[in-house]
């Protein structure tokens, strides 16, 4: 025998143990022993799992072939019809055309546990973002997430719910339905549970901030930081439940919420116009502006005259535009903006314009 006659040999095998046992589920003949083997057959191989599942998914096809190819009035098919197969097996798989989908799809969830019977994934991945970056990702459950500049997301989809650690920076979640694996998202010492939503994380040096754009959100404490790459253990303990249109932010500590603030729409829209590869700012202090800009860019930039820090500031620029930001600010806001070398900006006011009237 070689290899390839092998390999064809093993996955026949593999097919006929997953369609007699969906033909035993069907004739509610199992008994508690038998569950017991089929829930340790399913945890041999990822293959036998994958086999039973498309042979579920072709049980309706088969019942409209078994419509056609024997008469209706036939309904002792799968018990007494055995002159009209070859074999006892390829008998009952036909007999099973009856058996939907659904059905089988159910028994699946009574045997194994929530989320363990979906396809294949990965047990853990990590996607990163430089700085200046923004990535799209789409996960394997459809999830969607947008990775904000120097971020880094680990996803852990291996048990019974959708894992997701933020260790630094941004994301923004979009979040496919799936009530039997929740959807979780750890960043600092906080857990961000989705209830059906969008919403956007940002893991700052010293608080989370939580902004919902669908949906709703609960925030639980966790005991361990996001940072230590173990698994964290949710405290069960609900500190607050944002909804869409709302702004949350916590300390990494996560002993209390520090605020929870309806906002505008058009405020909304502002935190989150980096996702439009924009930066708006309406009436900001130029510390923050610095701060917001400098997360997109290795260039060093400071504030050395310590009354601009308070001036405010508005407009949008473009994600990594930097140097036409500092022109903006040159032409604009009175900053004398200087290059002290490569990696260095220092921002000082520009001589004063006296008034003499």
């Amino acid at each position: 025998m070689n290899a390839h006659t092998g390999k064809i040999d093993k996955i026949n095998k593999i097919n006929h143990e997953a369609c007699a046992w969906i033909a035993r589920l069907h004739d509610g003949e199992s008994s508690p022993e038998e569950l017991a083997a089929l829930r340790e057959w399913m945890r041999q191989s990822s293959a036998h799992k994958a086999e039973l599942r498309r042979m579920a998914a072709r049980w309706d096809e088969l019942n409209i072939l078994t419509e056609l190819a024997v008469p209706v009035a036939a309904p002792g098919l799968g018990k007494t019809g055995k002159a009209s197969f070859p074999n006892d097996l390829f008998r009952r798989r036909w007999a099973i055309g009856a058996f939907t989908t659904a059905a089988v799809l159910a028994i699946f969830a009574s045997l194994w546990p929530p989320g363990l019977i979906d396809k294949d994934m990965p047990a853990s991945q990590t996607y990163v973002t430089a700085v200046g970056e923004q990535k799209h990702v789409q996960l394997h459950d459809n999830s969607t997430v947008l990775l904000n500049t120097n971020s880094r997301l680990r996803v852990d989809y291996s048990g019974e719910f959708r894992n997701t650690y933020l260790i630094q920076g941004e994301a923004h979640f979009e979040v496919a339905p799936n009530p039997n694996r929740p959807f979780r998202v750890f960043a600092g010492n906080g857990m961000v549970r989705a209830l059906g939503t969008a919403f956007s994380v940002h893991l700052k040096a010293d608080v989370v901030e939580v902004t919902v754009t669908e949906g709703s959100v609960e925030i639980n404490p966790v005991r361990d930081a996001a940072g230590s790459g173990v698994p964290l253990i949710d405290t069960g303990e609900s500190l607050a439940i944002v909804r869409a249109g709302q702004n949350a932010v916590f300390d990494q500590v996560v002993e209390s919420i520090q605020s929870i603030d309806t906002i505008a729409e058009a405020e909304i829209s502002r935190k989150l116009s980096w996702q439009e590869g924009l930066l708006r700012f309406s009436g900001d202090p130029l510390a923050d502006v610095v701060r917001e800009i400098s997360r997109y860019t290795s260039l060093s930039i400071v504030i050395t005259d310590p009354e601009l820090r308070d001036m405010r500031v508005g407009g949008f620029f473009e994600v990594g535009e930097t140097g036409k930001m500092l022109e903006a600010l040159e032409r604009g806001f009175g900053v004398r903006v200087e290059y002290v070398d490569d990696n260095l900006v220092h921002l000082s006011r520009a001589v004063d314009t006296i008034d003499e009237s």
